[in-house]
């Protein structure tokens, strides 16, 4: 057995009372007090030497942004964004259009704002104008015109909600009738995900009052639910006519007002569209007989330093050229060279085409499609070229329509115009221009059994190629 030990005797400790006041009185009371220091440095602190405030938008407007006292904040749509508290003016823009605006005094949050913030949600005061509407209108086209060429998406690719916001702005703005741009929008669906976003811009018309179905619209839908579904159907070709044969002019071919077909027969699918058959009716008109030469080229640049190589860097700038334009091209006006030229934009040949009218007097374009298309029927006889400089042993018809170079025609690409009021459409792009252009012929590198006048190209209107020239029309 171990025997307990004995522990010494100790003296209590106790602790002394402060001023008279019991030691538990005072622990319990600094103990307050520590809670209360904590509670106002974590608590109310942070709002009495800050003046942050936090606003919020939830704009029915699609699309919009916000300036606070001119400076821009972001989305008028979603988001919070911090800000001082006081007085401030939001103004609301949709594409640089200003349609609403705001005066608000945020009042200085206090409490609690280390752990939360009170959001301000604001709402403009809007009115829609008719530069509301255009503006609508402009964004509408030019994102079909950028969206609707993309027909594979990865994982990554975000397509925004166009026709859905074109539809619930045009509602907000009380327009009466879209029914011509809807049309155009609806010619522009080439993809699931245009498609279902179509439908759900549908979907918002149809509860509104804005006339924005015809006859051509529900047969273009028609069409959509049969492309989109997966039935198998097919598009058949037209009877061609006889070939029209031109009239020699110089260096140009006139031909009569004539019909020409565009197009074969395919399946009705997004790519098939595009080369549809379809009957065109074709003024008179007149086509050169051989493609700009780089010495045509030359004497331009000479006139119009601008369009020069050494100035290619401010082109890219201007959206006009992309970084390819005349490169490996040696122009000189003291050399006549014949090789066609290349590398150039739609925008340079548009310009260059300006220059020479100005300059010969002439009224010349570059060829639309179904002029381009009447000219290569009539020289059908010929074999595809494939060399970039080529000698004509046939002189009754226009040089090397097929092979070559693509050339540029000024029709715009419309994917699904063949299959819909396809006039109608061209017309409605000429006032916005966004659109890609339409190439034709083939080029000197492509298989000639793979390529023939009804082929389609097309051709962002900055695009510049070594495999892409210019050929002169102008009208009788």
């Amino acid at each position: 057995m171990f025997k307990k030990p004995q522990l010494p005797e100790v003296e209590p400790v106790t602790l002394k009372s402060y001023h008279g006041i019991r030691p538990g009185i005072y622990i319990l009371a600094i103990f307050f007090l520590a809670i209360l220091l904590l509670s106002f440095l974590l608590f109310l602190l942070p709002g009495l030497t800050s003046n942050v405030s936090y606003v919020t938008f939830n704009e029915a407007v699609m699309g919009s942004g916000v300036y606070e006292d001119g400076i821009y904040l972001g989305s008028g749509n979603d988001g919070v964004y911090k800000t001082t508290s006081g007085p401030h003016t939001y103004t609301f823009f949709y594409e640089g259009v200003e349609y609403g605006r705001k005066e608000v005094e945020l009042k200085r949050q206090l409490f609690f704002t280390l752990f939360s913030h009170r959001k301000t949600s604001i709402t403009s005061d809007s009115s829609f104008s008719e530069e509301f509407v255009a503006a609508a209108e402009k964004a509408f086209v030019r994102d079909l015109a950028s969206y609707s060429a993309v027909l594979e998406h990865g994982s990554s690719f975000h397509v925004p909600p166009i026709y859905e916001t074109f539809a619930n702005n045009m509602v907000l703005s009380g327009v009466k009738d879209i029914t011509s741009l809807w049309l155009f929008g609806a010619s522009h669906v080439t993809t699931e995900e245009l498609y279902e976003d179509y439908l759900r811009g549908r979907e918002i018309l149809e509860g509104s009052s804005i006339v924005f179905l015809d006859d051509s619209v529900e047969k273009l839908e028609s069409i959509l639910s049969s492309i989109f579904s997966g039935k198998s159907e097919r598009l058949y070709g037209l009877k061609e006519g006889d070939v029209t044969m031109p009239r020699e002019n110089g260096d140009f071919f006139s031909y009569p007002s004539s019909t020409v077909v565009m197009g074969r027969s395919g399946d009705l699918n997004i790519n098939g569209a595009k080369e549809a058959p379809i009957l065109i009716q074709v003024p008179s008109f007149s086509i050169a007989r051989n493609a700009v030469t780089e010495h045509d080229w030359a004497l331009f640049v000479e006139e119009n330093p601008m369009w020069s190589a050494s100035n290619r860097d401010e082109l890219v700038s201007m959206g006009l050229v992309d970084s390819n334009y005349l490169k490996g091209i040696n122009l000189s006006p003291y050399i006549n060279s014949i090789r066609p030229i290349r590398n150039i934009s739609y925008y340079s040949a548009a310009a260059y085409v300006e220059w020479k009218s100005e300059k010969d007097g002439v009224e010349y374009h570059i060829p639309t499609e179904a002029e381009w298309t009447l000219a290569a029927r009539s020289a059908e006889d010929k074999a595809y070229v494939t060399s970039l400089v080529y000698v004509e042993n046939n002189p009754s018809t226009p040089t090397a329509m097929a092979g070559q170079l693509w050339e540029f025609t000024s029709t715009p690409y419309i994917p699904l115009s063949r299959v819909s009021d396809y006039s109608l459409l061209l017309e409605i792009e000429k006032e916005f221009g966004y659109c890609d252009i339409i190439v034709k012929g083939g080029s000197y590198v492509n298989d000639p059994n793979s390529v023939d006048i009804h082929s389609v190209g097309v051709m962002d209107r900055s695009f510049c190629s070594d495999y892409l020239g210019l050929r002169l029309a102008k009208y009788e």
